[in-house]
């Protein structure tokens, strides 16, 4: 168990009234999502390996709830619970939505801010940022997990070159 997990939870549930955190597994929405969705053809592990947040619900894998692995997620999710509170659920929900696959889509906007929280904590933890990280990202946005939010290797390489600077510098400045 990791300690930063609990604090974390208990700054969501101070900052989102509505904050819940669930099993994935153990959801019927999220098993309904993966079936309508046909996911076992393009992101079968979506129940087990990844969190999802609807608003300030977080479905998160039971086997991370309480790690390490499940602080670094929250922290990426707590982006999303903010700028769905802060642009609106209904156009935030559109805009990470739709249109997809469809290129640059306002999803990919999104998951950067959430993957450069994700760049901070390993910043924090490791002291610096391993280009591994940077390659899984990567994939992430150029594979089917996101249903290929951004086909565009190179541009995403150097949009995640310039926030891991971004990530940096903010750092520097603030030590």
């Amino acid at each position: 168990m990791d300690p930063r997990f609990d604090s974390l939870v208990e700054e969501l549930r101070g900052e989102f009234c509505t904050f819940r955190l669930l099993p994935k597994e153990r959801s019927p929405l999220m098993r309904l999502v993966y079936h309508a969705c046909l996911m076992r053809l393009w992101c079968p592990d979506f129940i087990s390996g990844y969190t999802t947040v609807i608003v300030s619900r977080v479905y998160m894998p039971e086997a991370i709830i309480g790690s390490a692995q499940g602080y670094r997620s929250l922290r990426h999710e707590r982006v999303h619970m903010r700028d769905c509170w802060r642009w609106g659920i209904l156009p935030f929900a559109l805009s990470y939505l739709l249109l997809l696959p469809a290129g640059l889509t306002l999803r990919s906007v999104w998951e950067m801010r959430g993957y450069a929280e994700t760049l901070r904590v390993e910043l924090e933890e490791r002291g610096a940022i391993q280009p591994a990280t940077l390659r899984h990202i990567a994939r992430q946005f150029t594979g089917p997990a996101y249903l290929y939010m951004c086909p565009f290797p190179n541009l995403v390489r150097r949009w995640l070159e310039r926030v891991r600077r971004r990530v940096e510098a903010e750092r520097c400045a603030s030590s």
